[in-house]
């Protein structure tokens, strides 16, 4: 007992204390719990949560929802495991946990065929077709068509696959030059654009002008190889749905602005390419105009917010500070 204090002044003064030393502790153990999460690891956490609510929530109205929550929980478990044991554990598991975010969109955008009607059972296409229509006078992808030829369709429809192998390609050149921070940082904004797509999917859906303007087109695309490649995934693997944003632009956008960070002559070779497969992607008749616009204004976004998170964490803007 504190001499000359009554027992009740006391008691309401440990409380008192208390109430302000708790939630101080509970925010250290909870810095101390994420510690071993990197920013990608979290955005990945967070999203696997959210789609996962959503197919508790809409369960009714997606095909497997019960397998797919089997994966998301097997996802989680296994992204907090790489992230415990990322410094302490075998080479390959370091390197895993850091290249798993350019490895899981694939399977993410994939499941936007069980989700893209969660929420909304049709589809929203006349909002972008009337809006194509009135931006440009016609729509873009009939426009584009008195254009085509043999040789134009091969190479557009050659630089629309290379964005399987850009971001991969990109994270490799990266993390070969030891640019970990940069690594990081292109990681992080890749996860960010990438994951408000596929929610922007399911709130949002569309399912493109191939589906939705193929009577207008005067007939199919001809080309040789590459052409015939991409046809057979469109008609065997093709995701319905997901066209808006589009995550070709997206994608391509995200490496070609990290490029500009880390590397200028790497970004004026890349510049392009990216441009090639934005061209791409509408003379294809996968997407309307609007959806490259839209693509290029979330890689911008999540790579503005990369930054921002830099800037603040390193508390200079020259400085790339690890996320």
């Amino acid at each position: 007992m504190i001499e000359g204090l009554p027992r009740s002044s006391i008691e309401t003064t440990r409380l008192a204390i208390g109430r302000r030393v708790w939630p101080r502790r509970l925010h250290e153990r909870l810095n101390q719990s994420l510690q071993p999460l990197n920013f990608a690891d979290r955005l990945t956490l967070a999203y696997l949560l959210c789609t996962s609510v959503l197919v508790m929530t809409c369960q009714h109205n997606i095909p497997q929802a019960p397998k797919l929550l089997f994966i998301h929980c097997g996802l989680i478990a296994g992204i907090l495991l790489l992230a415990v044991r990322r410094n302490h554990g075998p080479r390959m598991i370091h390197v895993l946990s850091h290249w798993y975010p350019l490895l899981l969109p694939g399977f993410f955008f994939e499941e936007i065929g069980h989700l893209v009607h969660a929420i909304f059972p049709g589809w929203f296409d006349h909002a972008l077709i009337a809006a194509d229509h009135a931006l440009f006078g016609a729509h873009p992808t009939v426009w584009l068509e008195q254009f085509s030829s043999y040789w134009l369709t091969e190479y557009l429809q050659l630089v629309y696959t290379t964005y399987l192998l850009l971001i991969p390609a990109f994270g490799a050149y990266l993390w070969w030059r030891r640019k970990r921070d940069q690594f990081a940082a292109f990681t992080a904004a890749l996860c960010v654009t990438y994951y408000l797509n596929y929610l922007i999917f399911v709130f949002f859906p569309i399912e493109g002008p191939q589906h939705t303007l193929a009577q207008l087109q005067q007939g199919e695309l001809t080309g040789g190889p590459f052409t015939a490649f991409i046809s057979l995934i469109e008609k065997h693997g093709r995701v319905h749905g997901g066209a808006f944003p589009s995550n070709h632009v997206a994608g391509s956008m995200v490496v070609l602005f990290s490029a500009f960070r880390c590397s200028r002559r790497l970004s004026y070779v890349l510049t392009p390419l990216v441009l090639s497969i934005c061209v791409a992607t509408v003379y294809g008749r996968y997407h309307y105009a609007l959806d490259v616009f839209a693509g290029t204004l979330m890689a911008g976004f999540g790579c503005w917010l990369i930054r921002a998170r830099e800037k603040k964490k390193a508390g200079t803007p020259e400085e790339c500070g690890r996320l």
